[in-house]
């Protein structure tokens, strides 16, 4: 007669708050990379498609050796576009940000995450990074900003014109807010009020340092 002993959860099972933020810490830095590569991996691409050349790839920190504005990447393509082409090469990452998160709010909202933990963590801070990315220039202002070229490349030179665009801009990034704090109320959200206080105030400096 053979006896199955009851199986016994792992600790790794069911993982505590804490031991998922400083998870989450962990991924930032490589989630970061993945970001910036894929920022400028769209520009890239949009690029090509539109059969210019890419003459340079850079993913690393630092100032543009021309304008000497600090950059976290940028993409450097040989020839002049303009017109629509222009602004499609401009907007190329918003609309990969957009596609990823709306990927995200669809798996949430459709409660098909990963029944695993920190699978739900990896796809969380990833969607905190794209959405970092989406949401950093509905109030920049600066001539070079990618948004605020588009913004010129249509004929909108004031802010007031510009306003309208901004508030959808906004909206969707509020949006998409949502769902990734719902994201992670799926799995920081089962413990105690203290600890849930406590994790979220670490997540916090997560969402605020991504790419």
């Amino acid at each position: 007669m053979i006896v199955c002993a009851p199986s016994v959860a792992r600790a790794d099972d069911d993982p505590s708050n804490t031991r998922l933020v400083l998870t989450g810490l962990a991924m930032a830095p490589p989630t970061y990379l993945l970001g910036v590569i894929a920022h400028e991996g769209s520009h890239a691409l949009t690029a090509k498609m539109f059969g210019f050349e890419v003459s340079r790839f850079q993913i690393l920190p630092g100032r543009h050796p021309r304008t000497g504005v600090f950059y976290f990447g940028y993409t450097q393509i040989k020839g002049r576009i303009a017109g629509g082409r222009k602004s499609w090469f401009l907007m190329a990452p918003k609309i990969t940000d957009a596609l990823m998160l709306g990927g995200y709010a669809l798996a949430v909202g459709t409660d098909t995450l990963p029944d695993n933990e920190y699978g739900q963590l990896a796809l969380a801070v990833l969607a905190t990074g794209f959405w970092v990315d989406f949401s950093k220039d509905i109030l920049s202002f600066r001539d070079t900003n990618d948004t605020v070229r588009v913004y010129d490349n249509h004929g909108l030179h004031s802010e007031w014109e510009r306003l309208p665009f901004r508030l959808l801009h906004l909206g969707l990034s509020v949006g998409a807010a949502y769902y990734i704090v719902k994201g992670y109320d799926n799995f920081l959200g089962d413990e105690d009020d203290a600890e849930m206080t406590t994790a979220r105030a670490v997540v916090l400096p997560v969402w605020q340092s991504s790419f």
